[in-house]
């Protein structure tokens, strides 16, 4: 499967659906011209398609649910979708609830030129008492969760680097490593 070639399609066809007929130079230049609930429509469209390729989907979470996708494993994914800031090489993934019940958030990473990834373990958000705040601690990788808007406890986001995500090449392999059980 071409990950970067499902992707443009997914976008082609939202850029279509919403008439934007604007044309830019880069695979997927189009993604500037979306909003903030399109782009995250568009990357759990793209990751229920790749999962549905490797294990069979049991829910995918279109109700407004806890997660956005349940395999057929009984494991759960929470997908978060965002573009590369204009004037800096990060992405702001928002509405993260560290209460919500999933297994594993994907955290999907949108340049004009590329797509990166980067999977974390429910379990690696953590809320550390003595700094008092949230964090996702991925060994020696720690980055604080922040408050969405001010007084806003429940939605917090996370600002990843465009160095601490993965090339989008290396998802399949992550996944099938976490969907295909070990005998």
């Amino acid at each position: 499967m071409d990950l970067e070639k499902e992707f443009l399609e997914i976008i082609e066809k939202k850029h279509q659906e919403l008439n934007l007929g604007k044309n830019y130079n880069e695979i997927f230049s189009k993604i500037r011209d979306f909003e903030g609930n399109a782009i995250g429509q568009i990357g759990e469209e793209y990751i229920k398609l790749i999962i549905s390729q490797i294990t069979e989907i049991e829910d995918d979470g279109i109700i407004h649910s806890e997660y956005d996708v349940l395999t057929k494993t009984g494991l759960y994914f929470e997908v978060k979708t965002a573009r590369k800031g204009r004037t800096n090489n990060t992405f702001q993934f928002n509405g993260i609830n560290p209460k919500y019940n999933y297994d594993y958030m994907i955290c999907l990473g949108v340049c004009e030129d590329k797509l990166l990834y980067r999977i974390f373990l429910k379990s690696e958000i953590q809320y550390i008492h003595k700094e008092r705040n949230h964090f996702i601690v991925q060994g020696a990788y720690k980055r604080q969760l922040v408050q969405m808007n001010p007084d806003n406890l429940v939605n917090l986001k996370l600002t990843i680097n465009l160095n601490d995500l993965y090339d989008i090449s290396n998802l399949i392999t992550e996944l099938n490593e976490i969907l295909i059980p070990k005998s």
